[in-house]
């Protein structure tokens, strides 16, 4: 009923990786230095943490445009009950997920249970989170965030960046509910045929709400990582990160049309984004022509998906 992303394939984002860091090690003398790669994979760390929960989407055929504005929100609020209401900080830590969490909720019940397609509704959310962000807390940046955000942002755990080690929890955790769960074989079979999934049973909708259920969660994640390295918060958080979010994902291999793909391939896709736009800031790269880049990147990944979807069905 559904196929995986095979190995080769899954490989192929790590392959672009060690090929890209090659080219830029040669191309400049502070790519491959110890502080390099590691900030590489702390910036990288909110992407990842987004297209994780993309990754859920787009394989049962659905997309979220909202990733970015949901962690404004999130972020914004979270900021907001701390610094402006002294609200204790790990109960507003605990309502940015709820957030996440009821966010996710609403955008699974109008694809799952209404039938709006989830471009549309997603796309309404891209300006509706983030202008609510801005109305529930005046528009103000909140600076100067408390414990444990300057932990969570700089501190290390056995020499590793919090960010990083966060961001490889919840991957695990990913993994494992995609590989070993049965919301990861429904997700699975929903994007490889819907119907026929329905017809032996499975609870289409419940599971499709499910999927941006994880989507919301991973936003207030990856807000409260964000917070953390800005040490500050607003409505401005995470502009076009959903684009950078679904390149990840697209470029980690998984399939636009869905049923294929690997959470793994996503996190690569992350690293592979970050890595690009690194280099580029290295060789002093204008960010005009960094945008075309990425641009560039995502129009071949995609078109290479739709290749690779052809030439299976011909099979």
């Amino acid at each position: 009923m559904f196929k995986r992303l095979t190995r080769q394939e899954w490989y192929g984002a790590m392959v672009a990786v060690l090929v890209l860091g090659a080219l830029l090690s040669i191309a400049s003398p502070y790519f491959l230095t110890t502080g390099n790669l590691s900030n590489i994979l702390v910036q990288a760390s909110v992407i990842a943490l987004l297209a994780g929960g993309q990754t859920f989407v787009i394989l049962t055929g659905g997309v979220d445009l909202a990733v970015g504005a949901l962690t404004a929100l999130a972020g914004a609020l979270c900021g907001y009950w701390m610094v402006k209401l002294g609200v204790n900080p790990y109960l507003a830590m605990a309502g940015a997920l709820a957030v996440g969490l009821a966010v996710g909720s609403f955008n699974g019940y109008l694809v799952a249970f209404v039938g709006i397609p989830s471009f549309i509704v997603t796309l309404g959310g891209l300006t509706l989170w983030r202008g609510l962000a801005f109305d529930l807390t005046g528009g103000f940046d909140m600076a100067g965030l408390p414990a444990p955000f300057p932990f969570i942002g700089y501190g290390t755990l056995l020499g590793v960046p919090m960010p990083i080690v966060i961001t490889a929890v919840f991957f695990v955790a990913m993994a494992f509910v995609l590989n070993s769960t049965k919301l990861g074989r429904y997700v699975y079979a929903m994007g490889s045929n819907e119907m026929g999934a329905r017809q032996v049973g499975i609870n289409i909708r419940w599971y499709k709400l499910g999927v941006y259920v994880v989507s919301g969660l991973l936003c207030a994640v990856a807000a409260m990582v964000l917070m953390a390295r800005m040490d500050s918060s607003s409505g401005k958080m995470a502009q076009m990160f959903e684009l950078d979010a679904i390149a990840a994902v697209i470029l980690g291999g998984t399939s636009l049309f869905g049923g294929r793909g690997s959470i793994w391939g996503s996190l690569f896709g992350a690293v592979l984004i970050t890595m690009i736009r690194n280099g580029m800031n290295l060789l002093e790269i204008s960010q005009f022509k960094q945008m075309m880049a990425i641009g560039a990147v995502v129009i071949i990944a995609v078109w290479i998906d739709v290749l690779r979807r052809q030439h299976l069905l011909r099979k």
